[in-house]
Parts: C-alpha cells; sequence; structure tokens
C-alpha cells in the first residue's frame, strides 16, 4: 500500500523528466550576495518519507506553483542518482503529482538544492 492507501503499483518517472517543487516557507529561499536567491536545501527535507513534485511535462509552471513563493525545478535524474527513486503518484486534482521516495538524508538535500534552478523564481 502507498501513502493514499490503495495498492495501485506506480511508474517511475522517466530519467529526461524535469520536476516542479513548490516553495511554500520563506526560510527555503537563500539570498545571495550578489542579490540573486538560490532554492535552499530544507527544500528537499521532509518530516514525512517522501517529497511531493511535479512532473513538468504535464503540467505548467503556472499551474504547478498554485499560492507558493517560487516554483523549484531539478531533473528527475538528480535524486535517482543518489539512490531516492522518483515515481508517479497523480491526485484527482493533480494529475502531474509524482513523489521522490525515501528519507532524504542532508548531504543529499544540499546537492539536491544545488543542482535546483528558478521554474519562477521569488519575488523580490
Amino acid at each position: 500500500m502507498d501513502f493514499l492507501g490503495s495498492s495501485i503499483t506506480r511508474q517511475d518517472v522517466a530519467d529526461d523528466e524535469d520536476l516542479f517543487r513548490r516553495v511554500t516557507v520563506s526560510n527555503w529561499i537563500i539570498p545571495e550576495s550578489d542579490g540573486s536567491t538560490r532554492p535552499s536545501s530544507a527544500l528537499y527535507k521532509s518530516t514525512s518519507p517522501d517529497i511531493s513534485v511535479d512532473i513538468a511535462s504535464r503540467t505548467t509552471p503556472q499551474t504547478s506553483i498554485q499560492d507558493a513563493l517560487a516554483l523549484a525545478c531539478i531533473s528527475a535524474t538528480e535524486p535517482k542518482k543518489l539512490g531516492y527513486p522518483v515515481v508517479e503518484a497523480p491526485l484527482p486534482d493533480n494529475p502531474a503529482h509524482a513523489l521522490i521516495k525515501g528519507k532524504i538524508t542532508r548531504s543529499h538535500a544540499r546537492q539536491l538544492a544545488q543542482k535546483s534552478t528558478w521554474a519562477i523564481p521569488p519575488k523580490r
């Protein structure tokens, strides 16, 4: 059974897919000395065992961001290279939904944040 209590088998997300991660907390945005910002490693830490993302090819940044502060983007290959499966987990109101499976370590969260870019940057 998965996190929704379903026994549906989840499909792996293709390596060439990009993933969107909503930035919902302001401390997930790190200001840089040049005035730019970058995603914090906290973006990939969670108290739950999985990280919720959207598959970019199945949505738009404007749809994915909802009421978040910003929208980060990372290739599905990045968590996979670190040993975290990325699986489809569509929801009734979000067919683009997927999960990065597993509890991400602090070191791995830093690496994922370094590989992330802004799909929609935070407003200044």
